[in-house]
């Protein structure tokens, strides 16, 4: 079977929480990439919702991500990332390429979304 995704997915296990309708979870990702997250622990989660999702590094230090639950299937919803600040992007990144399988294929990724523009 092809793999569809066009951007690098690297497992990642953090604690985590996400907000939909004023509703606070903690959750654990299960992957991470530039556009989306898979977390485990959303069984009230309900594809089409809107949600934000809060993912600690440490003390001060958070990435902060609103987006959609797009599927759910158990206890696990993949959420596609909709908007976040410069900062949270940047950490996203970083943590992305560090642990990456190919690294280089992240900013390559990035430079075929900026081509479209």
């Amino acid at each position: 079977m092809d793999n569809k995704r066009h951007s690098t997915r690297v497992n990642a296990d953090f604690e985590a929480y996400i907000a939909v309708d004023e509703v606070v979870t903690p959750v654990s990702t299960r992957n991470l990439s530039l556009k989306g997250a898979l977390l485990y622990g959303c069984e009230d989660c309900v594809a089409g919702a809107g949600c934000e999702l809060h993912l600690p590094l440490s003390p001060g230090i958070r990435i902060v991500v609103n987006g959609e639950i797009v599927r759910v299937k158990g206890n696990y919803a993949a959420m596609s990332f909709k908007e976040m600040d410069e900062l949270s992007f940047t950490f996203l990144h970083r943590l992305v390429t560090l642990n990456a399988e190919h690294p280089e294929e992240v900013d390559e990724e990035l430079l075929r979304v900026f081509e479209k523009f």
